[in-house]
């Protein structure tokens, strides 16, 4: 009974804050907002531990400033963290320079003539270097070389960080971000247009800044459930996969969309210290589940410079999003190094565990020599000093090229055809332990119950169950594999037990054989699903042509490949980001 009650209370919340999202006024939404960014910025304002955040809030709020001073100082005598101490200290500086002491002044600007920081080699990385370093040169310009870590002078350097965030930008802005849709890396983009957006001395660089805030935001938006990013991700930690609300994009829908748990996640102060507000469109877009819809989007495959003939091959990724749950994937093969994210759905029921996935856990040399310029040979060791889960059989995220998927709306269908030999010769499925329900029905069905989100997995192939300490994980050691996932709703298809009568009559028809590995379904919709692998996908008889996606396509968000423009549509609103006039229209 008291699980029955805690379940209606959540429900009873989740629709509560879908229908204020829809009725709340402009002026709301700002009061509410800025009750919002007061408590992210409460603890910074009052700690006493010496850091730049905490510096950066008081400077901003004009509070405890000699503290603020003293911890600036203490934080300069060791700098570290490369292009991270870049961003946090440009920011404490544009927030306090007219009141921090004139010793701190010079002690900011020793540092970034004494302090040499590594650039980094990906793409967040270089987006948080350049930003600082365009803000850094804007604060002191007209500098000789020997006045700056590099050797390079003001100018210089300015225009270096000037025409790289521009062509960043572009490249965005017409095939697709390379680290896309990343729960823990949207901040790591998001700050540094934000510091633009607020700081930046050069008109179109304030715009461009101004812009791609919205951009960022508005991507987030169309794919988000209830404080969740829903995905196919590029990349993600694992705590993160089964626990999305400790994710950093998370602390952003509490602060700009006012769901999920509230937060004060340092990765969202500066955004609380910001004077930038989230268009009312993309509030919208992020808030109302009250229609279910399929978006579609395109983005690209990092800069591939071994093994492989494209630089930068495009990415494919189809959501499906309702009120209780979204299904989304990523076609598959090797996208992204060490950290992709496939598929999952998503629900709102079963706080912290939401999550059912799946994936090859695959690593290899040869995948992480397609993306980084170091020996191969010594490439894993290194990677695992840093991600340690990387060479692990057991672990929750990896890309594979044995590994490719079809979804058309709430179905799904993976399919693998692994060589014999690779690093891992089998798939897992995972299933949250706090599921309501899990019954392995004799059908050959699984079903699973999460609240109002229902889910059935079909395995092609015999798989066994291993309970671990969240999840109990489905593990199948045949190399010619693959599932089908259905995912419903109440509101969809009434109970549990119609979900369960409607599926035991749908059941896959699979083809096992090495490069021979298919799989016909019926969808509980009636929709007919062929998909050999690696990329033979059949709608009704016609074929699916994954290079017609665009950049954007769905009710909210639509954009054309090359375009430069994203078009934000939400009822009787509309908005425009140009980004070759540099406009935005409404």
């Amino acid at each position: 009974m008291v699980k029955m009650i805690s379940f209606l209370v959540l429900s009873s919340g989740i629709l509560l804050q879908t229908l204020i999202s829809q009725t709340l006024s402009r002026d709301e939404y700002l009061k509410g907002y800025e009750q919002r960014a007061a408590y992210v910025t409460s603890f910074y304002d009052t700690t006493r531990n010496a850091n730049y955040y905490s510096a950066a809030a008081k400077y901003a709020h004009n509070v405890n400033v000699a503290q603020a001073d003293s911890m600036v100082l203490v934080s300069l005598q060791k700098p570290s963290g490369d292009m991270f101490w870049m961003f946090q200290v440009i920011g404490a500086y544009l927030h306090g320079k007219d009141k921090m002491s004139p010793e701190v002044k010079a002690a900011m600007r020793q540092a970034w003539k004494t302090y040499a920081p590594y650039r980094g080699d990906t793409e967040n990385h270089w987006c948080m270097y350049y930003a600082s370093l365009f803000l850094a040169t804007e604060q002191w310009p007209n500098l000789p070389g020997s006045e700056w870590y590099n050797g390079k002078s003001s100018d210089e350097n300015r225009e270096e960080a000037k025409a790289y965030l521009i062509h960043w930008i572009k490249i965005t802005t017409t095939i697709g971000q390379g680290e896309f849709d990343s729960p823990d890396y949207l901040p790591e983009y998001a700050v540094p247009m934000l510091f633009l957006a607020q700081f930046a001395q050069d008109a179109e660089m304030k715009q461009r800044g101004a812009m791609m805030a919205d951009y960022l935001h508005a991507d987030f938006a169309a794919e988000h459930l209830a404080g969740q990013y829903i995905g196919g991700f590029s990349r993600i930690y694992q705590p993160a996969v089964y626990k999305p609300l400790l994710s950093p994009a998370s602390a952003y829908a509490y602060l700009y969309f006012n769901a999920g748990d509230p937060s004060q996640s340092g990765w969202v102060l500066f955004p609380a210290l910001s004077n930038y507000r989230l268009p009312e469109i993309i509030y919208d877009i992020a808030t109302d589940r009250s229609q279910s819809y399929i978006h579609q989007e395109r983005k690209r495959v990092r800069n591939v410079i071994r093994f492989g003939s494209e630089k930068n091959p495009p990415v494919y990724k189809y959501t499906y999003m309702t009120k209780d749950y979204g299904l989304s994937s990523l076609h598959g093969g090797i996208l992204q190094p060490i950290q992709q994210h496939t598929w999952s759905v998503r629900f709102t029921s079963g706080k912290p565990y939401t999550t059912i996935f799946g994936l090859h856990p695959y690593w290899s040399g040869t995948e992480l020599g397609m993306f980084f310029p170091e020996e191969i040979k010594t490439m894993i060791a290194d990677v695992v000093s840093s991600k340690g889960t990387y060479n692990k059989e057991d672990k929750w995220t990896g890309s594979s090229p044995y590994e490719r998927t079809f979804q058309h709306k709430n179905t799904l269908l993976v399919l693998y055809d692994i060589a014999p030999g690779t690093t891992t010769e089998h798939i897992d499925g995972f299933f949250p332990k706090n599921l309501e329900q899990r019954i392995v029905d004799a059908s050959g069905w699984i079903f699973c119950k999460a609240g109002d989100t229902y889910a059935g997995w079909y395995p092609l192939q015999e798989s066994e169950w291993k309970e671990e300490e969240e999840n109990w994980r489905l593990r199948s050691h045949k190399l010619q594999n693959g599932y089908v996932v259905e995912v419903r709703s109440q509101t969809e298809i009434g109970s549990f037990e119609n979900f369960q009568a409607k599926l035991r009559s749908h059941l896959p028809k699979a083809q096992m054989q090495p490069n021979g590995v298919s799989v016909d379904y019926t969808t509980l919709d009636g929709a007919k699903m062929y998909f050999a692998f690696p990329e033979m996908r059949q709608l009704n008889g016609k074929p699916i042509d994954l290079t017609k996606y665009k950049l954007f396509e769905g009710p909210f968000l639509n954009a054309e490949v090359g375009s430069e423009k994203l078009t934000m549509t939400y009822k009787n609103k509309r908005r425009v980001l140009d980004f070759k006039k540099l406009t935005i229209e409404e």
